[in-house]
Parts: C-alpha cells; structure tokens; sequence
C-alpha cells in the first residue's frame, strides 16, 4: 500500500509538472506573439507629423499613411535571423505606396531588437512582465532611456479597432524645465505594434516677458489594418 500511494504521488506530481509546462509554453508564445516576425507580416498605419516653432511662428501639420512589410529574412554578420523590414509611405489611402525605409529586426536571445534607420533600439525583453525595465538604447549611441511595461494581456483599443490582449511599453516620461518628452508604443497580440506616440516640447524661460514653449514635435502611428 505504501509503494502504491509513493507511485500515486509520483504519477500525480509528473502530470502536474506537464500541464504546467504546456501552460508555459502558450503563455511563452503568447509574449512572443507580440512582434511577429513571419515573411508577408503587413501592417498600415495612419501617420500624423505636427511641428511647431513658437518663435518663428511657423507651424507644419501632415498627415500619411504608413506601411511595414516583413519582406525576408536573411543572415546578419552574426549569423543570426534577420527580419527585412520595408517601409512605405502614401500621402492618402487613394494614392501609390511608396517606398521610404528598409529597417531590420531580430528576435536573439530572448530580446527584440530594431534597428530603425541608423539606430538600434532594444524593443523587448522576454519573459515580458509588468513593471519590467531596460535601457532601450542600450545597443545605440544615444542617452540611456528607461523602457518600462505598464500593461500586458490587456484588452484596448486602437484606430478603432477592439484588441484582446495587449502590451504597453513606456519608452520615455520626463518633464523638466527646459524640455517634455513623452514616448509609448503599443502592441496587440498576433499583430504586432498598433499606436506609437512622440511628444518632443522645447521650453524657454530666458524671456521673462514671454516664456513658454520655444518648439514642439508630435507624431502618431495608429493601426488601420494587417495581414499574416
């Protein structure tokens, strides 16, 4: 009777150890479903660019739509995947689709990396999590900036269009007295990304008759429509 409830155990410890494993597994690919990275991945957006100098006076508003196509894959120098990412623009849904921008990506040692014009930015970091934080310009030149997840598996919206689960990524959140900054990406399960936003404000207090904001940059993606 002993051997039999020891065996019993056992059985019962194993099986649970593999139901959890499948249960890791899908939620695995569910944090990876976040950034496809099959040939043939299509996605529009519509794009808007606001720019603003408050000294000049000049203010430019444009509005476009954008596309990013996973054309290929190919071998990089470190013989590693590499996504060919193409990039188009058109000024209205009526107009040809242009090309503008080959980008890359890579999905290597549990990290997404993008290398969008001639920078590469650490996108994200598996297992994802809420409240997880890395430096995304780890692997670039530029300043260090705090990437943090403030929502996973989430439903939300964007463009109009009601999305499951979801991941936010806080790129940037900083207000001081000379400048704002503000950067969020979002991301929709077996999509990809779906809204980005940059906000850039110049301020200027050296003119006590007339302080304020010196220049300003805000510029938008929001998911239209994609295909697998």
């Amino acid at each position: 009777m002993r051997k039999l409830l020891l065996f019993s155990i056992a059985v019962l410890f194993l099986n649970g150890c593999k139901k959890d494993d499948s249960s890791d597994t899908v939620q695995q690919g569910l944090l990876y479903s976040y950034f496809p990275i099959n040939v043939g991945h299509e996605t529009i957006y519509n794009a808007s660019l606001i720019t603003k100098d408050d000294f000049s006076g000049v203010e430019d508003t444009s509005y476009f739509q954008v596309k990013e196509v996973v054309e290929s894959v190919f071998m990089d120098n470190q013989s590693r995947p590499t996504q060919r990412l193409e990039r188009y623009v058109r000024p209205t849904s009526n107009d040809p689709w242009v090309i503008s921008d080959v980008w890359t990506s890579n999905l290597w040692n549990n990290r997404i990396e993008k290398k969008e014009e001639n920078y590469i930015f650490l996108k994200m970091i598996f297992p994802l999590a809420v409240g997880a934080a890395w430096n995304g310009n780890l692997l670039n030149n530029l300043e260090s900036q705090t990437y943090e997840i403030t929502g996973l598996n989430e439903p939300d919206i964007a463009g109009g269009i009601t999305f499951d689960s979801t991941l936010t990524i806080l790129q940037r959140d900083e207000d001081s007295f000379i400048a704002t900054d503000y950067e969020i990406e979002k991301y929709a399960a077996g999509v990809g990304l779906i809204y980005k936003q940059q906000i850039h404000i110049e301020k200027d207090y050296t003119i006590p008759q007339n302080p304020g904001i010196k220049a300003q940059r805000l510029y938008t993606e929001t998911i239209v429509s994609w295909s697998n």
